[in-house]
């Protein structure tokens, strides 16, 4: 072992036991960002090489998209969603399987880390009012997000890179992804309520005395917001015709939402972007100098000679993605897979949709799940890593197999 792959490895195992260990002094944000300087300034990688591992368009499209989602919550639209489905659902597993299948059906065109940072908030509000044990919710937006991120390649920052990589058309990756993430999201939604029925069955009080004011619902500009979201996705969809990156898309998007939010005055456009989460960008700049560390030390090739990568097959692709992903995160992932192979359309959406399953694995799967523990953590919400397990095993190993045979089927087909 020399000394770049000795470095390279301690640094790599010190900053992942520092996000999954999520200390309330060490975000993971500060873990992911020292742990890729690391990186640089001890030779493991050169500066210039870790900067070519930025994928801008997904840094576009999560700051476009961040900045639509947050203009929607301050015009009050997930209020008015919410404030609906409590009125309609009173029955707590009713309103987790709601709470679900909204998350999965808003990830699928709006980002699922956009999703969980305005959704988050209003339904630990929801918790409030139910008196409700708020953590099997909070289990239920990240789970959810992950499933249905994964219908499109604007769903999640991992399918932009995916798409970006092998020149996917929007359409063509939504025939496989839709019908295979609405059928995962039913089996997460009974395995979700049937894991957590205790949870859900018993009175808490944790979140008494909590801040969780609605807003004003601003109808004509939620009524803007949602015809800037509804033009965004059809561009989306004609991105390759129009030859417009989707990042650019996203980032327009996020624009004319600021335009939109602009006559209702300063407080509202600083509403706005406070709503943005900026730390989730230094996380993903650090995962990215991270990898290029730990990708040019050699520790990745290592495990992909193992899963036999040189020639994957659907199922090894997903067997080694999760690995993968519950190791660097599923956009580093998808990013150094995305350079091991050469595939056809089935294989390229079996690697987006296996680091979009990977990530309901453990707690450090995905961005969305570090986002909904950062939002639950300011209300002294804390979703225990170990504890998870319980629920984010099963989850995975049942969609991940559904998710398999299913591509399967369409290799046969296409």
């Amino acid at each position: 072992m020399d000394t770049e792959y000795a470095v390279g490895l301690i640094i790599f195992i010190v900053t992942y036991t520092l996000i999954a260990l999520r200390s309330p002094k060490i975000k993971s944000w500060m873990a992911a960002l020292a742990g890729g300087c690391l990186m640089i300034l001890l030779g493991v990688v050169a500066f210039t090489d870790a900067l070519e591992y930025i994928h801008w368009s997904v840094l576009y499209l999560l700051v476009g998209m961040m900045m639509l989602a947050s203009a929607l919550g301050a015009s009050g639209f997930f209020d008015i969603v919410t404030d609906y489905l409590l009125e309609k659902l009173p029955d707590r597993r009713k309103f987790q399987a709601a709470v679900m299948l909204i998350t999965a059906c808003l990830s699928a065109v709006l980002l699922n880390d956009a999703v969980c940072l305005i959704f988050a908030p209003i339904v630990l509000r929801c918790c409030q009012r139910l008196k409700a044990n708020p953590v099997p919710y909070m289990i239920g937006v990240f789970v959810a997000a992950n499933i249905g991120c994964m219908a499109t390649t604007v769903g999640a920052p991992h399918n932009v890179v995916v798409a970006s990589i092998a020149g996917l058309d929007f359409i063509e990756y939504a025939v496989i992804g839709i019908p295979i993430s609405a059928a995962c999201l039913v089996a997460a939604i009974l395995i979700v309520t049937r894991l957590t029925a205790k949870e859900l069955s018993c009175d808490d009080l944790s979140l008494a005395g909590h801040d969780f004011s609605a807003g004003n619902v601003d109808r004509p500009r939620m009524k803007a917001l949602l015809v800037i979201l509804a033009a965004a996705a059809v561009l989306f969809a004609l991105s390759d015709i129009i030859g417009v990156e989707i990042g650019t898309i996203a980032i327009a998007a996020g624009a004319a939402a600021l335009l939109v939010t602009v006559p209702r005055g300063k407080a509202e456009v600083e509403k706005v972007i406070k709503g943005v989460d900026w730390y989730i960008l230094l996380y993903f700049i650090g995962l990215f100098f991270l990898i290029a560390g730990v990708d040019s030390c050699g520790i990745i090739s290592g495990i992909a000679d193992a899963f036999g990568m040189d020639d994957p097959s659907i199922g090894s692709l997903s067997a080694f993605t999760v690995v993968l992903s519950n190791l660097v995160s599923n956009v580093p992932s998808v990013m150094l897979e995305g350079e091991m192979f050469s595939g056809n359309t089935i294989l390229w959406a079996t690697l987006a949709i296996s680091a979009s399953l990977a990530g309901n694995l453990t707690m450090i799967g995905a961005a969305s799940n570090t986002i909904v523990q950062d939002r639950a953590e300011i209300h002294g919400v804390r979703i225990d890593f170990v504890q998870y397990l319980r629920i984010g095993i099963p989850v995975t190993a049942v969609t991940v197999a559904i998710s398999v045979a299913m591509l399967y089927a369409f290799d046969l087909i296409i």
